[in-house]
């Protein structure tokens, strides 16, 4: 069975094109959630990867929370401040 992080990755791949046609970016970062059909996706993906019963909506959560934290760093835009 693949980890939660595999199927974000999935999640991600899947969504590419429709992310690219209305970047979604600056939505999801500013209300730290997917769309309706983000988290469509996500359910397809955890039901195709073998999660039943009781085990697909905490699944769903956890791969939506990291889909987000995917895109709010690659949306980053700030230097990262280090030791000079």
């Amino acid at each position: 069975m693949q980890t939660a992080r595999q199927l974000a990755d999935l999640v991600q791949i899947a969504r590419r094109n429709a992310w690219e046609k209305s970047d979604p970016t600056d939505a999801i970062v500013a209300t730290e959630s997917l769309g309706a059909t983000d988290m469509h996706v996500i359910h397809d993906v955890v039901l195709e990867a073998g999660y039943t019963g009781d085990e697909i909506e905490p699944m769903s959560a956890h791969v939506a929370k990291l889909v987000v934290g995917q895109v709010e760093a690659l949306a980053d835009n700030m230097p990262a401040t280090g030791a000079d």
